[in-house]
């Protein structure tokens, strides 16, 4: 047979069209360039990258408007089943595809020359308890196109259960990938797995990894030379070798879900959908049984590795302050008296507390007491948040200002501190505890690989007294003499604009719970106190009254009620305009057109009204959105993702979002 002297290339350009279009465009090419490669290219009049998803001989002669591809940069870039995960989660999250590729794709650097390999087996003996053992055999057992769930509190010992897990499948030459909601949790979970497994066949992945660090482990797993990936979600999106299994410790975390830019992503479908590409095994795991998993277990959609635990009400280890008293005996303090009193206590008895708060900085917000306008970053919009040195810094972008700030809106010099932040708690705690070792932890703090590498340090060697901290703190495992959990403002939380933080907060206490009891062993020394302005509220006296399986159905029945997740899924979609009257005017005519496509009989479809418009200062315009909400069990019509697909590129549509108002 004559082989054909030019090919077309399909190529997908490293850069963002729109979601309607075809992502992919033809290029010849005298020579057969293999799926996944990384090609050179030219668009228009500029140099691009992308990525190769088709090849065939050209029959006949090459159109006058095709170009050749410039260079191959590195062939099977991307495996076979990166290149369908891509496809996938653009679909899914109405995301351009050469946006999505961009997380596929490392940072390139030169390789440095290969060292002689020192790799040496671990001659540690993995003895598992016989409850473990049982369990692991389990799910060993169990089919491929299964998803297990394990409550970690069942396991004797986690890292010797999960060692023998990738063990099992490197004896296979099959890759272990086990994904953490926070970078935080990943030096101490990497020393421990180096007690069991060579340090050669351990990666780790995560956004705060320098190029090169990073790089090095993307070509270790491509390679087939990692047994184990330790990351956060961004390991995904790995090229495995052979991937074998999937766990997601800490299922339940919002941290496996990309808010704030696109692909707006959850973590856990795509590793639903990374285990059916690959014929791998996933494992969801956690302390704290989410609504979400609840819901598929009694479905049978997940199988349960050991039954469900109930834990006892919380009454017992609970105490709830009422901050308004406080600030009637004149206490303008983060701490209430009971707790100050609880923490000399704890210091006494050389045992450990953990504060939690819900936001970092010195306060919540401030408000200008001239025109009682917020202070909000110029350039994001977010809010401002006060800081030690007398400044106010944006928390989500790198804008502070200067020592004498003044109210944008009317020019006032003085501003009125509300709520409270992790440095305001700290700044308060080593006033009343000058000997004490204090550590914050917070977006600020845990920026750098360093701090990062300190903290798991100091936490191991049981050198910190006091740990205050936003989230990342909830899953430290490592404070073995912690008897004293204080949340220091629960109302932030629940004020959320958030259906899930009922949910949220119960798990958060409950786990407080849970964690002290293990590490203590006695249940009656670990101390939780929940300091709140409205402790007459709903939830305090659900909380204390109902114990986990009760809270649970109860919150199923109302999720039921009003067809919130699990009994549906929700995207939200953001529409924008110059003026607010131009952006609620698009979001009702945006949702006019939407409606009338929804299915008519016997429907479970329901579509939202626009929400105001809201002015969003990073992007000089105004912002209002409308939610859809379809059922879990049915699939997005395809008239409806048509339609979707077609929204202006500067509106925003987010699947699956973690709030909606």
């Amino acid at each position: 047979m004559k082989t054909s002297e030019l090919y077309r290339i399909e190529v997908a350009p490293l850069l963002i069209l729109p979601i309607g279009k075809s992502p992919l465009f033809s290029y010849l090419s005298k020579e057969p360039i293999a799926l996944g490669s990384l090609v050179a290219i030219s668009f228009g009049k500029r140099s691009l990258e992308g990525v190769v998803y088709g090849i065939a001989p050209l029959p006949g002669k090459a159109p006058t408007w095709m170009k050749f591809i410039s260079s191959v940069i590195d062939e099977k870039s991307l495996t076979e089943n990166q290149l369908a995960l891509t496809r996938y989660v653009s679909e899914e999250y109405f995301t351009s595809l050469g946006k999505t590729l961009k997380h596929f794709l490392p940072k390139r650097v030169i390789r440095k020359k290969k060292q002689k390999n020192t790799r040496h087996d671990k001659k540690v003996v993995l003895r598992l308890h016989k409850n473990d053992s049982a369990l692991l055999k389990k799910f060993l057992a169990s089919k491929r196109e299964t998803v297990s769930y394990l409550n970690l509190y069942t396991l004797q010992n986690q890292v010797q259960f999960f060692s023998q897990l990738v063990k099992k499948g490197a004896t296979k030459h099959e890759q272990t990938l086990i994904l953490v909601p926070e970078i935080a949790l990943l030096p101490s979970l990497e020393a421990l797995f180096s007690e069991y497994l060579p340090k050669e066949e351990i990666a780790v992945l995560h956004s705060k990894l320098a190029p090169s660090v990073s790089f090095e482990a993307w070509e270790k797993i491509r390679f087939g030379k990692a047994s184990v990936i330790l990351a956060t979600r961004q390991g995904l999106f790995a090229p495995f070798h052979t991937l074998g299994t999937i766990v997601v410790l800490e299922e339940q975390d919002e941290g496996y879900k990309q808010w704030n830019m696109s692909p707006r992503y959850d973590g856990r479908r795509i590793a639903r959908k990374l285990a059916l590409l690959s014929q791998a095994k996933l494992l969801l795991a956690s302390g704290v049984l989410g609504i979400d998993s609840l819901y598929r277990i009694k479905k049978k959609e997940y199988v349960l590795l050991d039954p469900l635990v109930t834990l006892p009400p919380l009454a017992q280890s609970l105490r709830i302050v009422n901050l308004r008293l406080e600030r009637f005996r004149k206490n303008y303090s983060p701490l209430s008296q009971e707790l100050i009193t609880a923490l000399k206590e704890t210091r006494i008895r050389g045992e450990q507390a953990l504060l939690y708060i819900h936001r970092q900085g010195m306060n919540a917000f401030s408000v200008c007491e001239n025109c009682k306008n917020i202070f909000r970053c110029p350039k994001s919009g977010h809010i401002l948040s006060s800081t030690q040195d007398g400044t106010f810094r944006c928390l989500s972008c790198s804008y502070k200002t200067g020592s004498f700030p003044s109210c944008p809106h009317c020019g006032h010099l003085t501003f009125r501190s509300v709520g409270f932040g992790t440095e305001r708690v700290e700044r308060e705690v080593k006033k009343l505890f000058p000997g004490a070792c204090v550590f914050r932890v917070d977006g600020t703090t845990m920026r750098t690989e360093k701090n990062i590498q300190k903290f798991f340090t100091d936490t191991s060697a049981g050198r910190i007294d006091i740990l205050i901290g936003t989230q990342m703190i909830l899953k430290v495992h490592t404070l073995l003499k912690l008897t004293l959990i204080g949340m220091i403002d629960a109302d932030s939380l629940l004020s959320f604009p958030d259906f899930r933080a009922d949910e949220k907060l119960f798990q958060i206490l409950t786990r407080f719970v849970e964690q002290t009891r293990r590490q203590t062993g006695i249940s009656s020394k670990a101390k939780i106190i929940v300091q709140t302005f409205h402790p007459e509220s709903t939830f305090f006296q659900r909380i204390e009254a109902l114990d986990s399986e009760a809270f649970s159905h109860k919150i199923l029945t109302e999720r039921e009620d009003l067809f919130y997740p699990p009994f549906s899924r929700l995207i939200s979609i953001a529409c924008h305009g110059k003026t607010e009257q131009e952006a609620l005017t698009t979001a009702q005519t945006f949702g006019e057109a939407l409606r009338k496509l929804l299915p008519k009989k016997g429907s479970r479809y329901r579509l939202g009204i626009p929400e105001s418009a809201k002015r969003i200062v990073s992007k000089k315009l105004f912002e209002s959105s409308l939610l859809l909400r379809f059922p879990t069990d049915e699939t997005l019509p395809e008239n409806i993702r048509s339609f979707l697909k077609k929204t202006d590129m500067s509106d925003t549509i987010d699947v699956d979002p973690l709030s909606f108002l």
